[in-house]
């Protein structure tokens, strides 16, 4: 029996693809099938995963979908959602490679907790004992981080209900996911998933760190750190999470910090990195999206189940001295 339905979404990245896809060969969970969603690569990618499907023995289903166009990593995802069958749904970048044990313990974990609509991996750099992210966090700037990035990989080591999940590595109760929707396509890619975090904490899911759930994760194989593309979805992308799902109570409590997230955003971006006009498009494109996104916001809000005090009680202050001096140090460092 098909218990989850693995997604990944490729783009350009077939040698990243098939070493995921071999790692996933040697889960000791074993029911599961794979959706894979080619972007309208130039690589080549969609022929040769085809080949490594048709070469292989595998027990478990591996679908290609090859799409002609890129819709996304939230578009892809979508699209792969119609076909998947199982009542779990995972979702992992190509360029991660999963532990063995991966699967059985993020399931065992979703399992045993049946008021978690997320569960969320321990992501771990490529090669380095180095965290990527132990789950993803919310500031009271009004602003979605890796929890833990750049830290030890024996850190954050306890189970613990989070605020969200990086989508990077995640897995998803499809009961909720009826209730409360899939990835917002106006995002394409960045941020998606701290969309998805907040709807489902509107809505009164709880979401699952599983320090057990090992992935490890070549950092920005696809889209690079500071590329345009990262950096106009990232300033964009986050405008339209606190649009739709920030209660306006929730925010004005926040503003003060808002307020200076605003400004050290402008600063980081738009003056140490020398991207003002990549800024003012990202801002602008906000103002074009407005009418949709509070269209979307009065549907969320319909939801809502939780009060304000709860939600910023699962958010980090930024005067918190681990964000802080994250934040410090990729400010000064990157």
């Amino acid at each position: 029996m098909i218990r989850v339905s693995i997604i990944i979404i490729n783009y350009n990245g077939k040698n990243f693809t098939l070493d995921c896809l071999k790692a996933l060969d040697k889960q000791s969970f074993r029911h599961y099938e794979i959706i894979v969603v080619d972007n309208g690569s130039s690589d080549n990618s969609s022929v040769e995963i085809q080949e490594l499907r048709a070469g292989s023995n595998r027990a478990n289903p591996l679908k290609v979908v090859s799409l002609g166009y890129n819709s996304g990593f939230a578009g892809g995802n979508r699209i792969a959602l119609d076909l998947a069958q199982a009542e779990y749904v995972a979702l992992l970048n190509n360029d991660t490679e999963p532990d063995n044990n991966w699967l059985e313990n993020i399931v065992g974990a979703m399992d045993a907790h049946h008021d978690a609509g997320i569960c969320a991996s321990k992501m771990i750099v490529f090669g380095k004992d180095i965290i990527d992210s132990a789950s993803d966090g919310y500031a009271t700037s009004l602003k979605g981080f890796k929890r833990g990035e750049g830290e030890h990989a024996e850190g954050y080591d306890n189970k613990e209900f989070v605020f969200g999940a990086c989508a990077g590595a995640a897995l998803y109760r499809r009961k909720m996911l009826e209730e409360i929707g899939f990835f917002d396509e106006d995002f394409f890619l960045i941020h998606e998933d701290t969309d998805l975090n907040m709807r489902a904490q509107l809505a009164g899911w709880k979401i699952l760190y599983v320090p057990t759930a090992l992935v490890y994760h070549k950092v920005r194989s696809t889209i690079g750190h500071m590329s345009d593309m990262a950096v106009y979805y990232t300033l964009r992308n986050s405008e339209f999470v606190r649009i739709k799902n920030v209660p306006f109570l929730l925010f004005m409590r926040c503003l003060p910090e808002f307020i200076l997230g605003t400004i050290s955003e402008f600063i980081y971006f738009g003056v140490k990195h020398g991207k003002l006009g990549l800024y003012l498009k990202a801002k602008i494109d906000v103002l074009k999206k407005m009418r949709s996104m509070l269209r979307k916001r009065k549907k969320i809000m319909k939801m809502k189940k939780v009060s304000n005090t709860y939600l910023y009680s699962i958010m980090t202050p930024i005067w918190n001295r681990e964000f802080f001096s994250t934040k410090m140090k990729k400010f000064f460092r990157e």
